[in-house]
């Protein structure tokens, strides 16, 4: 699958390395996809990774997922033209300096990006797990869950097999939304590793007695 990861942060990076180990064709998407850092980057990752411009990026992509700050979510959005159809996967969260939301409650960053993304399919996913864990990185043996939430059944399939593909358990939060309740739950847990000095290898887990699969 052709993934375009719009952002080359701590997140986008993570992502890129996890899928492109995973077999998967991975373009980042950057505004700057020629400079020093940006290039550096895509030669560490390796495995075929590439950089484009986030128009460019997202051009024959399957599907595209969108990791960059919240102040820049906007801006991102409107770069990538019509995205109508297309699969979003959103792992942003909307959070302002001082660790709070900058919305919430009665609406969401996800239902934001759906708005502003018209027509596409968001699903809302990769949002609570920090970015040095992307590795699909086991805590005590187990595997971290992340939630997804979204309106379309397809997308969120998409999602979940990628998600899968990055070495975590998938948990299905329902409709988009729940990113109302996983927003939160992403500021939770970032509050658990740094106001409370539980560090980075902290995660969360839904227990029960059987999981989806997806080959």
């Amino acid at each position: 699958m052709r993934i375009a990861v719009i952002g080359s942060g701590s997140v986008g990076s993570g992502l890129a390395r996890g899928w492109s180990a995973a077999g998967h064709s991975v373009v980042i998407g950057s505004r700057s996809p020629e400079s020093e850092r940006v290039t550096a980057l895509v030669a560490e990752i390796g495995n075929g990774v590439e950089a484009a411009t986030p128009p460019d990026s997202v051009a024959g992509a399957d599907v595209i997922v969108l990791a960059v700050p919240w102040s820049a979510v906007e801006e991102s959005i409107s770069s990538l033209g019509d995205v109508s159809g297309r699969v979003i996967i959103d792992a942003t969260n909307p959070f302002v300096r001082g660790l709070d939301l900058a919305l919430g409650h009665t609406w969401s960053g996800g239902e934001q990006v759906a708005e502003l993304a018209s027509g596409a399919r968001v699903v809302k996913a990769l949002n609570v797990v920090d970015a040095r864990l992307l590795d699909g990185h086991l805590l005590d043996g187990r595997q971290i869950s992340i939630p997804i939430a979204g309106d379309d059944a397809d997308a969120k399939q998409v999602a979940s097999k990628l998600i899968y593909d990055l070495g975590f358990d998938v948990v299905d939060a329902g409709a988009l939304v729940s990113s109302r309740l996983l927003e939160p739950l992403a500021l939770l847990m970032i509050r658990l590793s740094m106001k409370k000095s539980l560090g980075a290898e902290i995660g969360f887990r839904v227990l029960r007695e059987s999981r989806a699969t997806f080959d």
